[in-house]
């Protein structure tokens, strides 16, 4: 687990990946004092670690926010009890796609946003923002007005290559997904936490929405049949894991 204080009272953790995955998972902590907000809680067993990293420093957690219900940003939940958990309203949609129905009461916020939702945490100033994309129950989540953490909209590779989109809610319909990347251009002057990969400034926002966004026009024109050569031509990367343009396309 890899440490990185961003700002007075924020902190992000990144986890090393899964056997076999390209990709690591992130933690997002948000300090008052001796206690703590937190945006996603990883898997189980990597968050585990971080409550004993926690213990020792006498730290306990009062929230959490899940920026979208797939297990890598919430398995953890399975260790807390009692806390406030934010959520999307769709939760139930993600949950009913992924997740045992004996499983779902460990995931069940119990505070849900379907509009833009502000408060102070201590001294941070945050937003959770409704934004179906990489999945129905999507949610942006702005710090201070400084912050963005942008769930999997935007993701990298370990080695800090960028992610190819990954349509997640089961339908191959890439037109949300299009519709939420677009809506992150006005962010450039944020710096952007994504879940996947490391945190980068506002500046570089621009090139890593258009890439994903040339990548999804061109699913969505296509009507969700296209080879990944012809999907990928008006982009300026070279993105990791082409194997999941597959599951994006229309069988």
């Amino acid at each position: 687990m890899k440490k990185q204080e961003l700002a007075k009272g924020i902190v992000h953790y990144i986890f090393d990946p899964k056997p076999n995955r390209r990709f690591a998972t992130s933690v997002t902590a948000l300090l008052n004092g001796s206690k703590v907000m937190l945006i996603d809680v990883a898997y189980e067993f990597q968050f585990k670690g971080l409550l004993e990293e926690f213990s020792k420093s006498n730290i306990e957690i009062e929230q959490a926010i899940i920026t979208h219900f797939h297990d890598d940003h919430m398995e953890g939940l399975k260790l807390l009890r009692g806390i406030p958990i934010y959520g999307s309203k769709r939760f139930q949609e993600s949950l009913d796609l992924w997740i045992d129905k004996e499983e779902h009461a460990h995931f069940t916020p119990s505070i849900t946003v379907d509009a833009p939702l502000s408060f102070s945490y201590g001294e941070h100033r945050i937003t959770l923002i409704p934004h179906p994309g990489h999945s129905a129950c999507g949610m942006l989540v702005k710090i201070n007005d400084e912050f963005l953490h942008v769930g999997d909209e935007i993701m990298f590779a370990t080695d800090g290559e960028p992610l190819l989109p990954s349509l997640a809610d089961g339908t191959q319909n890439a037109k949300p997904y299009l519709d939420s990347i677009d809506k992150l251009r006005p962010y450039g002057g944020f710096t952007i936490i994504p879940s996947h990969g490391p945190v980068f400034d506002g500046e570089t926002l621009a090139y890593e929405v258009g890439n994903r966004y040339n990548y999804l026009a061109a699913l969505h024109d296509s009507g969700g049949v296209i080879s990944f050569e012809d999907a990928t031509k008006k982009c300026a990367c070279t993105f990791a894991c082409p194997e999941w343009h597959q599951e994006n396309c229309v069988s």
